[in-house]
């Protein structure tokens, strides 16, 4: 649910409670819940629905009570109603049948395996994208299609992949929307620094919780996902269906399953054995090694998957040209730059390369580093006041940036001799530079350099969570904490109008001449700042400025 619509518990106890989405919650229904609501209804019930009617509970489908000394469940009319006319439409008998033909664990898991490596790797270079590029957002929380298709092309996939990993970066956390752009999210640094397998637990996670806790123990038996997935929902009306849809081919994209026919360590993942499902995803993993083969004409050969702490201090100061289980990566002057931007010196990048390609390095690419590095610094940006001053001693290269005609967008100015200006934010005059092929680099008002590498000291605006549902519910009941001590005159309001609305009754505390009471009403009216209703104990009607109001308990 988009909760830009919700400002708080009441605006969500409203949608929630409307019939379509009570209909919602009755269409996203296992099997086995829909047979214990029946018996229920039917007064039926057999000791083996309790697990299934405790879900119902959680989803306030049913009421639980206990009448002496019995637990008791009691379906809600509305729940009652919208169930009545969804299985009127008539459902199959069908069961968990698996009559899809059986295929070998051991012709599955190889190429489920391999789609899971594929997209770890494609989603780590999104993010290490998303940290060297400045990617807006576009229209309502989506990314242009220029963006989109430079990833598909630089990962050698579709357009649709490309979409579809930014998708399920967002719902894993790694990337989030901020300040109308897009960034590495919250979970971003335990991804960069994690094993393959531990950043393909992250996303297997993300997977069963969207299919639900519950869900997940109806699929433990499954063989054709497609198959059981369509048995176990019965009643998904299209909402449940996009959603079952979506499910199925995220997947297919993290190695759940290959072709329709799940891997051998999804059953664990339902079981809640994660840790189990981790290890026997690690067995059909590309294995790791620890050489490159650095040439002359400036690629970087990798054979075979890189170790994560390898990985992580080539990619500080290289670009990738082709992923894979064997990957190739440039070096160049802005990769350089790049690098030495986030801690690294000329002597490391030499010594790294020497390391993990157990020779010297070719004469070219020692050429490349020790030129990058002189340059270093010879380009930098400052925010100012004004925007952001472009300074250099060059006066060659700040007159080839003045007229470069790709830089029209950001109006740069000359205002001295050794200084430009833009009056647009130094993040965007730095990507749009680094866009041109100029190797700028930031500094602070300490005259520090700025990194853009969230692993060499990770910046806090990183860290917010993105907007959700969840979020919100949280925000609220931190509210909800806080306006128990001092509640706020909006909010009073509101729960009167819900208790008049509801006619229903309410403690009220009231301070008079400086003294705490306390008044049971029948609320009947809210006008001019004064709430009016029937005290039942004393029989008479008070009328209360909302001013002396310092608090209120429904019921």
């Amino acid at each position: 649910m988009p909760s830009s619509n919700f400002g708080d518990f009441f605006d969500l106890a409203s949608a929630l409670l409307k019939p379509q989405s009570v209909s919602g919650a009755i269409a996203g229904l296992t099997r086995g819940q829909i047979s214990a609501f029946t018996n229920l209804l039917n007064n039926q019930s057999k000791s083996a629905d309790k697990p299934y009617l405790e879900v119902l509970v959680k989803l306030f489908l049913v009421y639980k009570t206990v009448e002496d000394g019995k637990t008791k469940y009691i379906p809600f009319e509305s729940a009652k109603e919208a169930f009545k006319q969804q299985v009127g439409k008539g459902i199959s008998e069908v069961t968990l049948s698996n009559s899809t033909p059986v295929t070998p664990f051991e012709q599955i898991d190889p190429q489920a395996g391999l789609s899971a490596f594929e997209t770890v790797q494609a989603i780590t270079e999104l993010l290490i994208d998303l940290e060297q590029r400045y990617i807006p957002e576009v229209g309502r929380g989506s990314v242009g299609l220029p963006e989109l298709k430079r990833l598909a092309l630089h990962l050698g996939r579709s357009v649709d992949y490309a979409k579809a990993l930014y998708s399920i970066a967002q719902m894993t956390g790694l990337v989030t929307l901020l300040e109308k752009r897009w960034r590495v999210g919250a979970s971003y640094l335990d991804w960069l620094q994690g094993e393959p397998e531990q950043r393909w637990l992250h996303l297997a996670k993300t997977w069963r919780m969207l299919l639900g806790e519950d869900s997940a123990i109806e699929l433990v038996n499954a063989n054709s996902l497609d198959t059981a997935m369509k048995e176990i929902f019965p009643l998904a009306n299209d909402g449940i269906s996009s959603h079952i849809t979506r499910l199925l081919s995220l997947a297919e994209l993290i190695g759940l399953s290959s072709n329709g026919q799940v891997s051998s360590w999804f059953a664990p993942l339902m079981q809640g054995k994660v840790e189990d499902a981790g290890k026997r995803l690690a067995l059909s993993l590309p294995k790791t090694q620890s050489r490159v083969i650095v040439q002359a004409d400036l690629s970087i050969i990798s054979v075979g998957p890189l170790p994560t702490k390898t990985e992580l201090e080539l990619r500080r100061f290289v670009e990738t040209e082709r992923i894979g289980v064997a990957s190739t990566y440039r070096i160049n002057t802005l990769s350089i730059t790049h690098g030495l931007e986030t801690g690294l010196t000329e002597e490391s990048i030499r010594a790294l390369l020497a390391e993990l390609s157990g020779s010297a390095i070719p004469q070219p690419v020692d050429y490349l580093i020790r030129e990058a590095a002189s340059r270093f610094g010879r380009l930098v940006l400052r925010a100012t006041d004004k925007g952001t001053a472009i300074e250099s001693k060059d006066q060659v290269l700040l007159t080839h940036i003045l007229n470069d005609t790709t830089l029209r967008p950001i109006s740069i100015s000359r205002l001295d001799e050794t200084t430009l200006l833009t009056r647009f934010e130094l993040d965007i005059v730095y990507y749009q530079l680094r866009e041109g092929k100029y190797a700028a680099i930031r500094k602070d008002a300490n005259n520090l350099v700025i990194s853009n590498w969230s692993a060499a000291g990770i910046q806090d605006k990183t860290k917010e969570l993105p907007k959700s549902v969840l979020m919100d519910i949280k925000r609220w009941r931190d509210h909800e904490t806080r306006m128990g001590e001092a509640p706020e005159g909006n909010d009073i309001v509101r729960q009167l109008e819900l208790c008049i609305k509801s006619k229903g009754s309410l403690t009220v505390l009231v301070v008079v001449n400086k003294e705490n009471h306390e008044f049971v009403l029948e609320p009947t009216g809210l006008a001019n700042g004064r709430l009016r209703g029937r005290d039942r104990k004393a029989d008479c009607e008070r009328v209360i400025p909302l001013s002396s109001i310092t608090g209120v308990r429904l019921g």
